[in-house]
């Protein structure tokens, strides 16, 4: 059994992005020949329609949207949704089922669907259901068009920021020499959560000394030393949207050499910071930051990407990295920078910042300071 919500119910605002994307999505579908667009990649749903709870689809059709959840978001979405033009929303459990039944989709014979979200035998089990439509996959039918930011979008994303830096700040309080790195993400979870989080979008990554050199290592029992470098990397969230950073921070002391390089890695991303360009391709931005430490003879040890978009993903398109060529970078898209330098069994360290790309370069929007911080 389902239910249909009038549209007078949804009064969410949203930002005029949201009338582009479809527009984008509807050109896309006349490119693909099809009727009818099904998005079921949680994400991407949220991204058109505002929606947060955990199960819905959405049929785009030229001149409709129909959204479906479950019963469990009756009341949520009838203030959470966009109130986009042409939408209809049921609450059902069985979304095929009804939409067969129902004839939702009765003026389309064709319908396109998310090839890169949706498995093969879930694709199949969904095409089996809804026959006679003719299914055709298609590839980032959506993520392309979300890749550039409203303001909206973006103020969420500096907010989450704002909420990392402060963070970090207090966290830093707490390094000491006898403290171990799982106390310390522990630390970082939950003063983020006092400030205003929604959660963690990433696993936090806090590492010392030698464990340091390790480019994703999660927190251990590892006791901090004098003399080590801990990588700080986590981020916050709000509205949905997430923010990312990096740190690097010498309990004690640091060397000369330590200092030399941190100093090279807040300069190889300023220069990318300052050289990106709306239509760039990620290949040559992240040439611009490496060519900084290839020349100050560390290229060998900085071997993953340079960055990556971020919005309601900690990581989304575009990939900033030299192994790949595909990768173009659009005015207003949200990207993090984020050189790093490791030598195995000794230390690591990175740093990272998120920018916003304009026509002039990039706009910082991570407000901490570039010195490496002794403590």
């Amino acid at each position: 059994m389902a239910k249909t919500i009038t549209n007078e119910a949804v009064k969410a605002p949203y930002p005029k992005i949201t009338d582009k994307r479809l527009e984008q999505i509807r050109f896309t579908m006349e490119d693909l020949k099809v009727d009818a667009v099904v998005i079921t990649y949680l994400p991407n749903i949220r991204y058109l329609t505002n929606f947060s709870g955990s199960n819905a689809v959405i049929f785009i059709t030229f001149e409709e949207i129909h959204f479906f959840t479950d019963d469990r978001y009756e009341e949520q979405i009838k203030t959470e949704l966009f109130p986009l033009p042409n939408l209809n929303t049921y609450i059902t459990r069985e979304v095929w089922k009804y939409v067969k039944k129902k004839k939702v989709l009765k003026q389309a014979t064709t319908l396109s669907f998310e090839s890169d979200r949706v498995t093969y035998s879930d694709a199949v089990a969904i095409r089996n259901q809804l026959r006679p439509l003719k299914f055709k996959p298609a590839v980032n039918l959506v993520e392309r068009f979300t890749v550039p930011k409203s303001p909206e979008e973006v103020d969420y994303i500096q907010k989450a920021c704002d909420i990392s830096l402060k963070t970090l700040d207090k966290v830093l309080k707490k390094v000491k020499p006898g403290v171990s790195e799982i106390d310390l993400a522990i630390d970082i979870a939950y003063v983020s959560r006092q400030l205003g989080s929604e959660g963690d979008p990433f696993d936090i990554i806090v590492t010392s000394g030698p464990r340091g050199a390790i480019v994703h290592g999660k927190p251990t029992d590892r006791i901090i030393k004098p003399g080590d470098l801990i990588i700080f990397d986590f981020g916050s969230k709000v509205n949905g949207f997430c923010s990312d950073m990096t740190r690097t921070v010498a309990v004690g002391k640091a060397t000369k050499e330590q200092k030399s390089m941190y100093k090279m890695l807040v300069q190889a991303k300023d220069a990318a910071v300052t050289n990106v360009r709306p239509g760039m391709n990620g290949k040559t931005l992240d040439e611009y930051s490496r060519s900084i430490i290839k020349k100050g003879g560390f290229g060998n040890n900085f071997q993953h990407s340079l960055g990556h978009g971020i919005g309601l993903m900690a990581h989304e398109m575009p990939t900033i990295t030299f192994r790949m060529n595909d990768q173009i970078v659009p005015e207003h898209a949200v990207i993090a920078i984020e050189p790093g330098v490791y030598f195995p069994d000794k230390f690591g360290m990175r740093v990272e910042d998120l920018v916003q790309v304009t026509r002039t370069g990039g706009k910082y929007i991570t407000k901490a300071p570039n010195e490496l911080v002794v403590v």
